[in-house]
């Protein structure tokens, strides 16, 4: 009987795959903030069965797979295999056989999920806040002066940070976290021109040469103040609790708001000694 059990399994696997449907969109309900961590609850990518009430007393649910990180797998139309929120699938059966619902014949008990599923809704619940930077000479309270190297640098508080988010499913059996770690900055120049840089730059600290830097050419006299603001970079990691090898994900960026900055010139007189 229990060899029989195991056979069925494997043919309904089989029809589920040429009838899955499209993953669905990111979920919109967060569950707040867990250590640091962004958590929001999944969706489905599979409609799953959560009651009993209303049911023809004349049909039967059969768990079909009692645990599908141990006996049994489901896979997407895509080859993705598939978990359900409890481990359990079933089969509804009315006495002439399995019956069809939404389109299978194997249901997930609180809905079936994929890997790649889930690390996308991470990847959109995924939001650092804008970057915060600094400059020496700032350019506010001192004139940043041209021809002069201007020091760069990305907050270390924002530049360390933690940024993650975790997708989810309501019992919190399968999840995925896509965690994203800044690699590189981009300053917009007022004057026209931009600064790259691998890294955050270096806080100013009066004796090493700057490990990001800008020169203006021209002060800003007669022009008004020029706009800064800086880019920067994260590569995304995932991972998720079936898998706990780190996959790069992508990347995402996030821009500054815009700060005004006055250069300024330093002027020379020349002497009849040539000094």
């Amino acid at each position: 009987m229990r060899s029989g059990r195991i056979g069925l399994s494997v043919l309904i696997v089989v029809l589920l795959l040429a009838v899955a449907g499209p993953a669905r969109a990111a979920d919109e309900r967060p569950v707040g903030i867990v250590d640091d961590v962004v958590v929001v609850r999944a969706r489905e990518t599979l409609p799953g069965r959560s009651g009993r009430s209303g049911e023809d007393p004349a049909c039967a649910w059969e768990v079909l797979i009692e645990d599908d990180l141990v006996l049994g797998g489901v896979y997407s139309l895509d080859g993705e295999r598939l978990y359900s929120d409890t481990g359990r699938w079933f089969q509804k059966n009315c006495g002439s056989g399995p019956v069809e619902i939404n389109g299978v014949f194997v249901v997930p008990e609180g809905g079936g999920f994929t890997v790649p599923d889930l690390v996308a809704q991470a990847l959109d619940a995924l939001d650092p806040q804008l970057p915060t930077w600094k400059a020496s000479p700032d350019g506010v309270g001192v004139p940043m002066v041209a021809q002069m190297p201007v020091w760069l640098w990305v907050d270390p508080g924002y530049w360390d940070g933690h940024f993650a988010a975790r997708a989810e499913t309501s019992s919190g059996r399968v999840w995925a976290e896509a965690v994203a770690t800044p690699v590189s900055t981009v300053w917009h120049i007022g004057d026209g021109s931009t600064v790259g840089c691998q890294g955050g730059g270096e806080p100013f600290d009066g004796e090493a040469s700057p490990t990001c830097s800008h020169v203006f050419e021209h002060s800003t006299a007669g022009r008004g103040e020029f706009s800064v603001m800086a880019t920067v970079t994260f590569d995304v990691l995932a991972t998720s609790n079936l898998d706990p090898t780190p996959l790069l994900a992508g990347q995402i960026s996030r821009t500054s708001a815009v700060a005004g900055v006055s250069v300024g010139e330093i002027q020379a007189v020349e002497t009849a000694d040539g000094s």
